[in-house]
C-alpha cells in the first residue's frame, strides 16, 4: 500500500475529497484516493515536454483535474472554495505528502503543521479572507517569542505549500504567503565549560550518572548516539557508534561520517566495563543505558531534565545541556590535539575518520595521545577537587 512507504520517483499518493449534493440540497462528502504518475498524467490529457518521472507541479496540475471529473463531471466543483479552512487545507497537503517523506520527516512535519496550523489561531480562518498582512502578523508572533530559525522557517515552507494547493485547486488566484518574511532573534548559543566546571558537575553524580556525562565530555557523542549504545559497542580501547535515536525510532546515525569507531581512553574504558558488570541482560545487543522498562533505552530528555540539569545547578554551572557537552569536547579536545585534523575526526564532521567497517584499523596515535590528554586533566581536577572538599589545600 501507497500510504505504508516512499513511493518511487515520479509517483505521488493523492487524496481529495469528492462532494455530492443530494436532492434535498445537502452535501455528502467522500474521500478519494490515487497513485498519480506519468501514465495517468498522459492518460489525461496532459503533454509533457520533457521525458522521465513526472514532476511534481505537473502531478498537481493532474490532481486538480481529478477533482474536476470526480466534483461534477468536469464541471466546477460544487464545493464552495470560499469556505475551506487553512486547516482544511492543512491537512489534504499532510495527507498528499506524508507517503513522500522519510518516517522521521512525515512525524515531524505532522507535528509542526498540526500544531501551528491546523490548531493554530488562523486555522479556522477560510482560506481566501487571509492576506499577506496577517500571515506576516502571525509569524511575528513567532518571531517576538524567540523562535529558532528553524521553526520559523519551516513555517513559511509548510504555509507556502498550502497556499500553493489553494491556488491549483482554483480557490484563490494568487498566493498571499509568497513574500512572508521571519528572522529569528534567537542567537545560536556558543556556550562551552571549563574543566573545572566539568569536573564540578561530575562531583555530583556517581555510578551511571558519572559514566554517561563522562562520555558527552570526552568522546563529544550526541546524546542521539549514546542512548543507544549496545553491550557489542564496546570494544576493547573502542566505542562503535552505529545508530541513533529519532523521534523515538532506532535507525542509522544522522551522516555517513557520524558512524565511526571513538577511543576509549584507559579510565573511562575501566569506568565503562564496571559499570557493564553491573547490568543484568548480558544479551551482546542488550542497551547499555536501560530505562526502568525492560528492552527501552533511556530517553535523552529525561536524562537531561531529572540528570544534568540537576546536577548542573547543585554544580552552579549555567548553560549545560548535551550541545554545550559536545562543544566543551571540542574545545578541549582541541587544546589537546595537535592539529585541527585529529578534532574532526573526533567529532566525526569529516574526513579524516575510521569508518565502521575498518574499525579493526589502529586508531592514529595523535587522537589517543589528545584524548589520554583530556582525561589527565579531569582526573586532576577531579583530585583537586576532592583535596579542596576535604580541606586539604595542595
Amino acid at each position: 500500500m501507497p500510504k505504508r512507504g516512499k513511493l518511487a520517483r515520479g509517483r505521488f499518493w493523492a487524496r481529495w475529497r469528492v462532494y455530492a449534493r443530494r436532492p434535498d440540497g445537502t452535501e455528502v462528502v467522500r474521500r478519494a484516493e490515487k497513485i498519480i504518475d506519468r501514465q495517468l498524467s498522459e492518460s489525461l490529457g496532459f503533454r509533457l515536454e520533457y521525458s522521465g518521472p513526472l514532476n511534481k507541479t505537473d502531478a498537481w496540475k493532474t490532481l486538480g483535474k481529478l477533482i474536476e471529473q470526480t466534483n461534477g463531471n468536469g464541471r466546477t466543483p460544487v464545493v464552495d472554495g470560499s469556505k475551506i479552512t487553512l486547516a482544511e487545507l492543512a491537512r489534504e497537503y499532510l495527507d498528499l505528502s506524508k507517503p513522500n517523506w522519510e518516517a522521521w520527516t512525515a512525524e515531524n512535519a505532522e507535528n509542526l503543521v498540526v500544531t501551528h496550523l491546523i490548531n493554530g489561531p488562523l486555522g479556522s480562518r477560510p482560506i481566501p479572507q487571509l492576506t499577506d498582512a496577517e500571515l506576516q502578523r502571525f509569524l511575528n508572533v513567532y518571531v517576538e517569542k524567540d523562535s529558532s530559525s528553524s521553526l520559523l522557517g519551516k513555517l513559511i515552507r509548510y504555509i507556502r505549500a498550502v497556499f500553493s494547493i489553494a491556488v491549483e485547486r482554483g480557490f484563490i488566484d494568487r498566493s498571499p504567503a509568497a513574500k512572508l518574511r521571519a528572522r529569528s532573534r534567537k542567537k545560536p548559543s556558543e556556550r562551552t565549560h571549563t574543566i573545572q566546571e566539568c569536573s564540578a558537575i561530575l562531583a555530583q553524580v556517581a555510578g551511571r550518572d558519572h559514566l554517561i556525562i563522562s562520555m558527552f565530555v570526552q568522546l563529544g557523542l550526541r546524546s542521539e548516539e549514546e542512548f543507544v549504545l549496545r553491550r557489542n559497542d564496546v570494544l576493547p580501547g573502542a566505542l562503535v557508534i552505529d545508530e541513533a535515536i529519532v523521534h523515538g525510532r532506532i535507525k542509522a546515525t544522522k551522516t555517513a561520517a557520524s558512524a565511526d569507531v571513538m577511543y576509549l581512553p584507559p579510565d573511562l574504558e575501566l569506568e565503562l566495563k564496571h559499570y557493564m558488570e553491573t547490568l543484568e541482560n548480558r544479551n551482546p545487543d542488550a542497551w547499555l543505558f536501560p530505562a526502568s522498562r525492560k528492552g527501552v533505552p533511556l530517553r535523552p530528555a529525561n536524562f537531561l531534565k531529572r540528570v544534568l540539569k540537576k546536577a548542573a545547578e547543585r554544580a552552579n554551572v549555567e548553560g549545560v545541556n548535551f550541545q554545550s557537552l559536545r562543544r566543551t569536547s571540542a574545545t578541549l579536545f582541541g587544546a589537546k590535539a595537535k592539529d585541527p585534523k585529529s578534532t574532526q575526526a573526533h567529532m566525526r564532521h569529516s574526513d579524516p575518520r575510521i569508518t565502521l567497517k575498518h574499525y579493526q584499523k589502529e586508531i592514529p596515535a595523535e587522537i589517543r595521545n589528545a584524548a589520554r590528554a583530556l582525561e589527565a586533566d579531569l582526573m586532576a581536577e577531579k583530585k583537586k577537587l576532592e583535596a579542596e572538599q576535604q580541606g586539604v589545600i595542595h
